[in-house]
């Protein structure tokens, strides 16, 4: 085999065993890479762009060497992670594949495709190819935290705490902060949360971590500021996410969402146009809409919730990745009530996490069957996580039941954690919290 021939010409290393002889190979074709790759980027390029143009390269030539197509899966995703384009991610499956095939062992391949499956939302095959990483190097912290993505994204809590643990024992880095801190923030264990992504970005920015990397923890620090109602330090972190990875999609529509809490809605559609620029996502495309909404601007509104549905359902893998934002938008715009119902039920069946359970709650709510909604929202509280969101639906659906001390106390919450969570439903939260009484209190959230 190609890599073996290689490995057999570094000194010192014949005679390790099989396994440690693949990962030695591996690094000499990392190296190789690199070394091939030109001083600097023309234009248009950056070196995600080079080492995917050397891989092809070198695979012409050399198409059996499984090293190589790892590395070109590699550059897809990293494209992937930059970009939000899904076709990245199937180049990146293919590739991932095509190396798995040559060599069926090669654990980094292995878990690199348990990510491609786990961003196209195939979980469960995700959780397999894993778990086959682990099997093969049970030293591999991103296999472990792939594992435990997987795992939060289907709603077993217990077993991903496990998991993430076992993670952060084996390295403590960027990724594994960064991911520990994702259930924490569901588990309502805010402060540990913060200071987890607060240690993720320090360690990459000592690490040499990519751009893309840092910048996704400053965005996610932001979203956690923002769920908290700190919208001043929401804005600190992803004006820092911008500075580390300028138009980075993630921050602009972060920062979006933090401006039209602010009601500075002409900065807000700005920044969402910019998102949308680089990736048109459905839920961005929805915020937009609500954005012009508040503004007036009714036909530009409209647009962009025309988008939304044609984004969603513009192809198979759409319509699997984009189920959950479109039960979100029916019920939030109350409307196509059934759709919603049968779309929520179906991703229900496969996705048990909180929000899946929140969706499928407010989508029945919307369809004017709060009774069935209630064990739902129930189950979507269970860790009290600290999301305005989650309560505006649970108060809404109490308020529906009769239940009117609950609904009272749900949306006192809501409104306490952010008044301003959505610019179309938070003065309807407002409004329903004061006709049961509620006293609400003045906010001025540019300031916060």
């Amino acid at each position: 085999m190609a890599s073996d021939a290689l490995v057999s010409t570094v000194g010192g290393i014949t005679n390790l065993g099989a396994r440690q002889r693949r990962k030695c190979a591996l690094a000499v074709q990392m190296l190789i890479v690199t070394m091939l790759l030109p001083p600097g980027p023309a234009l248009g390029e950056n070196a995600v762009d080079r080492t995917i143009v050397i891989c092809q390269k070198i695979l012409r030539v050399r198409p059996d060497d499984a090293a190589i197509h790892y590395r070109l899966g590699d550059a897809y995703v990293e494209k992937g992670r930059e970009t939000g384009d899904i076709t990245y991610y199937q180049l990146a499956s293919q590739a991932l594949e095509q190396a798995l095939k040559i060599e069926p062992d090669l654990g980094p391949a292995q878990r690199h495709l348990a990510y491609v499956l786990y961003s196209l939302h195939d979980f469960a095959g995700a959780e397999r190819e894993a778990s086959h990483a682990i099997a093969l190097d049970p030293r591999d912290s991103n296999a472990y935290g792939v594992l435990g993505d997987a795992q939060l994204e289907t709603g077993q809590y217990a077993a991903v705490a496990g998991t993430y643990a076992t993670m952060a024992a084996i390295k403590d880095d960027l990724y594994s902060y960064s991911r520990r801190s994702g259930l924490e923030t569901i588990r309502g264990d805010d402060a540990d949360a913060i200071a987890d992504l607060k240690r993720a970005i320090a360690d990459g920015q000592r690490d040499g971590a990519p751009a893309e990397a840092i910048a996704w923890a400053e965005t996610r620090l932001a979203e956690d500021y923002f769920l908290l109602g700190r919208l001043g330090e929401a804005t600190v972190q992803d004006q820092a996410a911008l500075a580390a990875y300028p138009d980075y999609y993630r921050a602009l529509a972060s920062l979006g969402q933090v401006r039209a809490a602010q009601g500075m809605f002409d900065d807000a559609a700005a920044l969402y146009r910019g998102a949308i620029a680089v990736i048109p996502l459905p839920e961005y495309a929805a915020a937009l809409g609500d954005v012009y909404a508040s503004l007036g601007r009714q036909q530009d509104a409209q647009r962009q919730r025309e988008l939304v549905e044609f984004i969603a359902r513009l192809n198979v893998i759409n319509r699997v990745l984009y189920n959950r934002v479109l039960v979100d938008y029916y019920a939030d715009h109350d409307i196509e009530h059934e759709r919603a119902i049968e779309l929520a039920a179906s991703e229900f069946q496969s996705r048990r996490d909180i929000y899946g359970q929140d969706a499928f709650a407010w989508a029945l709510y919307r369809g004017d069957k709060a009774a069935e909604a209630l064990p739902h929202i129930t189950a979507a509280l269970q860790f009290n996580t600290s999301d305005a969101r989650l309560y505006f639906h649970a108060g809404m659906i109490y308020a529906a039941l009769g239940r009117k001390n609950l609904a009272r106390t749900c949306l006192s919450r809501a409104l306490a954690l952010n008044p301003h969570f959505q610019p179309i439903l938070d003065h309807v939260a407002a409004q329903e919290y004061a006709s049961l009484g509620g006293e609400l209190k003045p906010t001025n959230s540019v300031a916060q």
